[in-house]
C-alpha cells in the first residue's frame, strides 16, 4: 500500500541518490566520529548517532589490505524504521577530515539506507583483487574511493522526515575492521658457493619472477603470491637446479633459503660399517655425505672382508650418483637323500 511516508521517502532518498552524481556539495554533521586502524590486526570501536560521520583512518601498510569492514548494531527505534537513515560515501573531502570539523564539502559516490534489522555489515572495498563475496547478507559498496589520504569518510543522516523525536537520542555501535586480501609474500634467500655472482633464473608455478633488494619474490607486474602451496624453481648454466615446494599464507611473508650447489657430479657412498671403500686406489675416509668427483670414468672398490667388489662410475656434470655395496644372505633347504 502507498502511503504518504512511502512517497516522502522515496523523494528524498530519490534527492539523495541524485547528489550522488551531481559532483561536491557543502554538508554539516553532528560530530566527525574517528576509527583508527592502526595495523592490519587491529579492530576500531566506536558509537555514532544519525546525523554523525565515521573518519576511518587506514594502517600506514596497506600491503595486504583489500578493503574495510564496517559492522553496526541499529537501535531498535531505526530499525523499526526501515530505510529512515541512510549512510554514504563521500570523496575529495574538504577541509581534511578531523575530529574538531563538522562543515565539509565532499562529492558523494554511493548511498544507501539502514534495512529494518538490528545489525547491518557494509564492505568497502579498496582494490580490484578484494576478496568480498556478495552474500544477501551484508552490503558491498560498488565503488573504489581513493584512499592516497589513508582515509575513508563515511555519512550517516536523516533521510525522512516527521520521525520520532527518539531518533535524536538512538545510538549505532559501529566496529570497523580491515579485509585482508587472501595474499601474502616469498622472501628468498639465495645462497652462492664461495660467495659467488653467477646468473640464474627463478619461476613460482612454472612462470618467471624477479627477486628484489630485500629477496621479496615478485610475480609479473608486481602481483602477490596466492595462499596456499607453490613450487619454486631455479635454473642456471652455473649451478645445479634447485626446485622447492613452499605454502604461503594470508597476509604473511614465508622465508625460504635455498643453498646452490655447483654442477660438478656427486658419488654418494653406502656400506656396511666396516667395509673399506677405495676410489680410484686412494681410500675414503668420509663415506657419510655426497662428495663432487670430475667428469668421467672413477673406480669405486669395496674390501668386505675376504671379498672384493669394484664397480665403475661414469660421472656427468650436473648428476648425482648413489653407490651402494648391498650384501644378502640366501637360504637353501638341503637334501638329505
Amino acid at each position: 500500500m502507498v502511503t504518504a511516508r512511502n512517497v516522502f521517502y522515496t523523494t528524498v532518498f530519490s534527492f539523495l541518490l541524485a547528489s550522488a552524481t551531481a559532483g561536491a556539495e557543502s554538508f554539516r554533521v553532528r560530530a566527525t566520529i574517528p576509527l583508527a586502524l592502526d595495523d592490519i590486526t587491529s579492530e576500531a570501536q566506536a558509537t555514532a548517532t544519525m546525523n554523525d560521520a565515521l573518519l576511518i583512518t587506514l594502517p600506514a601498510d596497506m600491503t595486504y589490505v583489500g578493503g574495510v569492514e564496517l559492522k553496526f548494531k541499529i537501535p531498535e527505534i531505526v530499525a523499526a524504521w526501515r530505510d529512515t537513515i541512510a549512510y554514504s560515501l563521500y570523496a575529495d573531502v574538504r577541509p581534511r577530515p578531523s575530529a574538531q570539523t563538522v562543515d565539509y564539502e565532499g562529492t558523494r559516490i554511493s548511498v544507501n539506507t539502514f534495512p529494518g534489522k538490528l545489525s547491518h555489515i557494509v564492505y568497502i572495498p579498496l582494490s580490484e583483487n578484494s576478496p568480498i563475496k556478495h552474500s544477501p547478507y551484508h552490503e558491498i559498496i560498488a565503488v573504489i574511493p581513493n584512499v592516497a589520504d589513508g582515509t575513508v569518510f563515511f555519512r550517516m543522516q536523516l533521510a525522512m522526515k516527521g520521525v520520532p523525536d527518539e531518533f535524536e537520542q538512538a545510538v549505532f555501535d559501529v566496529t570497523a575492521k580491515p579485509v585482508l586480501l587472501n595474499k601474502g609474500k616469498l622472501r628468498l634467500r639465495i645462497v652462492e658457493p664461495n660467495d659467488s655472482h653467477n646468473p640464474y633464473d627463478i619461476t613460482v608455478d612454472e612462470k618467471p619472477v624477479t627477486l628484489g633488494d630485500d629477496g621479496t619474490v615478485a610475480t609479473k607486474g608486481g602481483e602477490l603470491l596466492g595462499t596456499g602451496e607453490h613450487r619454486l624453481s631455479i635454473t642456471s648454466d652455473d649451478y645445479r637446479n634447485e626446485v622447492r615446494t613452499f605454502r604461503i599464507e594470508q597476509a604473511k611473508t614465508t622465508e625460504l633459503t635455498v643453498a646452490m650447489r655447483g654442477i660438478e657430479p656427486l658419488v654418494r657412498i653406502v656400506s656396511p660399517n666396516d667395509a673399506r671403500v677405495f676410489m680410484d686406489g686412494k681410500p675414503l675416509t668420509n663415506t657419510k655425505e655426497p662428495f663432487p668427483v670430475t667428469p668421467g670414468d672413477h673406480t669405486i672398490r669395496f674390501d668386505f672382508g675376504d671379498y672384493e667388489v669394484v664397480r665403475t662410475v661414469n660421472a656427468v656434470n650436473g648428476r648425482s650418483y648413489t653407490v651402494q655395496l648391498s650384501v644378502d644372505a640366501a637360504i637353501i633347504e638341503d637334501d638329505e637323500s
